[in-house]
């Protein structure tokens, strides 16, 4: 056919910008200067902003996209002929929808004739286009049931654990924190307590490190306390020899039977320039706990699980041998484990979905992935067929959350049984990360992270991010059993949705559930705050964020509390509350959710793909029901298949067992500098998935070259960042109000680790003193 389909002759030309336009606003956003700073006039704003924003796309999507609703008489002969030229199911459509048929153009017609209206039973629950179109308008609406609590951006430090040996270079250096998970208990999802102690697992690495530092760490506190200067660091979990091309991503961890850890992350592999090859892979962690702390004794079993089946879900060499690798999202990853009171466990996890359903331009022809009325899904299938890049990203989403169920070995699981996925989000979205499953009562939920950017509107996705300044949000499901049929919480699925704009201290993502003991009806949102790599100035690294309570309704919608807590508190309890973490859209706020200078500040296109969102409202969210607001109210956060023979490799390569700290198998040697690692990790958004493929932002930008070793004054641990020089180096010493439970007041926990690399970085220091030698580091960047 050629070119865009039109609907009248005066139709505007196709948007073919990508996910970062600004729906002809960016002008008004270069403009303005600051948010105002009262709650009214912020509102006032807000509002004058929306009208022109919505104007705007009155002029570019409505007259586009919608097709002129019959005001005449239907019985004309036109009208009657074009009906005549649809199959029935579709001229129903064009009635229901009162469009004008006599206006069709045969080329729409045409297109109208290839929808599939068919009801057949649907594998899994789908995200829509319409469920896409209510989260994406909940970010524009920061309506407070579903907005981030505003926090204080002057309260909120650099993680102390977080300046510790990194796995890259095998010396000490500040290393961002971000996607994080408890070690739970295997059936009931609380914190474990671990023989005194609370267990996290991160992901953390150098900040703007070449080709990306992506690794997991193990992290530790007395359980209970949630002080946030306590937390200590027992290093990379598998050595301090690691490297770019092999990397760890994010998972879930639960404690088996016999006392040892079983550990599920993301294994991922760039070589031989793998846009990121993701297999689902786990380890078993042996720990040593005294009153020194807790340290790694040993790694077992360290595999590959597995690495998509084709069918429920897309394998690695089906993405590399598809059409469009460049607008679409590979994704295998962040499996969670879940075990039912019989002891039976599944993995929910990342993925795309494989030709039981597949991506492709005819899922744009599927009426159910629409998810509206009859009006609404005609007037997105010809917006999408009249934008070439909506079109192009609706054809290659193929988002899902799935599920496999594991054989009843703790220690050295295989996969017993694959099943087609949970959800999917099939035209919608390509995109939900961290599948996170909590069960409360006798009823599931799951939760997801996602981003409007990641979905097929990038009109959306440009009035998130011009009124907002960010597109990401937290959605969920409620289902009976756990592969029960899953419906969205809230009617679209959204569960918590940005506040603030992604270069703000503040800025939130990563959000994980975790049950709360004795409120059955009630999960802690945890996440890390300041996205990656400086997004919000120098120095600011990511770290843990306070972390807040969300209510479970019981007619399935959902509500955030006004209840948060120190900075990484995993546990709530009667000690958690810290409402002084809570900040005001009000820059001259004590509490001020921004720092001096974020009120209005420009966006470094290089370093984060995000509009600076100068058109925020204040929200107040809901007290819990039934009790008392406080007084100190803050209005006055590849290898490949390892052979079972020798389980404990690391993935695909050869690790001799009797070192489990040393990286598994890397023989990476620094003497062929030619081969660049494969890793797709541009620095231009940090806040994205390490390593993922996310070109359209900035694709002339090389892989990020800034090394934050040039900063030396930083002192380890402190929140030192140069728009408040009043801060002293080195001053974490909790305040008053970060409480300290009663039974935990025994002092700071030691620094531990993994044994080798301790002893190592210990030997290596004193051949320095003695001017014997200096370390050779094999990966110095």
């Amino acid at each position: 056919m050629g070119g865009a389909l039109i609907a009248h002759a005066d139709q505007v030309e196709a948007n073919t910008a990508n996910e970062t336009q600004t729906v002809n606003a960016t002008q008004q956003v270069t403009d303005q200067t600051a948010v105002t700073s009262s709650a009214s006039s912020a509102e006032n704003t807000k509002n004058d902003k929306v009208a022109s924003v919505q104007a705007n796309t009155v002029a570019n999507s409505d007259e586009q996209t919608q097709l002129k609703q019959n005001t005449t008489d239907e019985s004309t002969t036109s009208a009657q002929t074009n009906l005549s030229k649809l199959n029935p199911a579709a001229a129903n459509a064009v009635k229901n929808a009162k469009i004008d048929a006599g206006n069709l153009t045969d080329d729409q017609i045409n297109e109208l004739n290839k929808i599939d209206f068919s009801k057949s039973a649907e594998k899994g629950a789908k995200l829509t286009f319409k469920d896409l179109e209510g989260i994406g308008n909940a970010i524009i609406n920061q309506d407070p049931k579903y907005a981030i609590p505003y926090f204080n951006a002057k309260k909120i430090q650099n993680m102390p654990a977080a300046y510790a040996v990194d796995a890259q270079t095998g010396q000490m250096a500040h290393l961002d924190v971000w996607d994080s998970w408890p070690v739970q208990d295997a059936v009931t999802g609380y914190v474990s307590n671990y023989k005194g102690y609370q267990l996290v697992i991160a992901m953390m690495g150098i900040p703007k490190a070449k080709y990306g530092d992506n690794h997991i760490y193990l992290l530790y506190n007395k359980y209970g306390d949630n002080d946030f200067s306590h937390w200590r660091n027992a290093g990379s979990i598998f050595g301090n020899n690691e490297n770019n091309v092999f990397q760890e991503w994010s998972g879930s961890a639960i404690v088996n039977n016999d006392g040892s850890i079983q550990l599920f992350y993301t294994s991922n592999d760039t070589s031989d320039f793998k846009l990121n090859d993701q297999k689902l892979a786990t380890a078993t962690l042996h720990l040593n706990v005294d009153d020194n702390g807790v340290s790694i004794a040993s790694v077992d079993n360290n595999h590959i699980l597995f690495e998509g089946d084709g069918y429920h879900y897309q394998t690695y060499q089906q993405f590399a041998n598809g059409n469009d690798r460049q607008d679409d999202d590979y994704c295998l990853r962040d499996p969670h484990v879940v075990q039912l009171e019989n002891g039976d466990r599944y993995l929910v996890f990342e993925a795309n979905t494989g030709t039981e359903d597949y991506q492709g331009d005819e899922q744009i022809y599927k009426w159910a992935n629409y998810g509206g009325d009859d009006v609404f899904n005609i007037n997105s299938f010809f917006k999408l067929l009249n934008n070439k890049r909506d079109r192009t990203l609706a054809g290659e989403a193929n988002g899902a959350l799935g599920i496999l169920k594991l054989d009843n070995n703790q220690t050295n699981p295989k996969v017993e049984a694959v099943y087609s996925p949970l959800v999917s989000t099939l035209m919608a979205s390509d995109e939900v990360e961290r599948p996170d499953v909590v069960k409360l009562g006798d009823k599931y939920y799951l939760f997801s992270v996602t981003r409007v950017s990641r979905g097929s509107d990038t009109e959306l996705t440009a009035k998130d991010n011009t009124l907002v300044g960010d597109n990401v949000a937290m959605i969920g499901y409620v289902a009976d059993s756990l592969n029960g049929t899953y419906k969205p919480l809230n009617q679209s699925g959204v569960v918590l949705t940005a506040s603030v704009p992604a270069n703000w201290r503040t800025a939130t993502y990563s959000y994980y559930a975790v049950p709360v003991q004795g409120h059955p009806d009630q999960v802690l949102i945890t996440s890390y705050m300041s996205n990656k790599d400086f997004a919000s100035g120098e120095g600011n690294y990511a770290t843990w964020a306070p972390s807040f309570l969300v209510q479970i309704n019981p007619d399935d919608t959902t509500t955030v509390l006004a209840r948060a807590t120190n900075q990484g508190d995993w546990i709530w309890d009667d000690s958690s509350r810290n409402d002084s973490m809570l900040g005001v859209l009000d820059q001259n706020a004590a509490n001020s959710a921004a720092l001096p200078g974020e009120w209005g500040k420009p966006v470094d296109w290089t370093n984060i793909n995000r509009s600076s969102g100068l058109n925020l409202k204040p929200h107040q969210a809901a007290d819990e029901p039934g009790t008392n607001k406080p007084t100190d109210n803050p209005s006055d956060k590849p290898g490949t298949n390892n052979p079972t023979d020798n389980p404990s490799d690391k993935p695909g390569t050869n690790n001799p067992t009797d070192n489990p700290s040393d990286k598994p198998g890397t023989n990476n040697p620094t003497d062929n500098p030619s081969d660049k690692p494969g890793t797709n990790n541009p620095t231009d958004n940090p806040s994205d998935k390490p390593g993922t493929n996310n070109p359209t932002d900035n694709p002339s930008d090389k892989p990020g070259t800034n090394n934050p070793t040039d900063n030396p004054s930083d002192k380890p641990g402190t929140n030192n960042p140069t728009d408040n020089p009043s801060d002293k180096p080195g001053n974490v010493t909790p305040t008053a109000d970060q409480n300290h439970r009663a039974d935990n007041n025994d002092g700071h926990l030691p620094q531990t680790g993994n044994k080798n690399a301790v002893v190592g970085l210990y030997l290596g220091s004193l051949l320095t003193m003695f001017g014997l030698a200096a370390l050779d580091k094999r990966y110095n960047k």
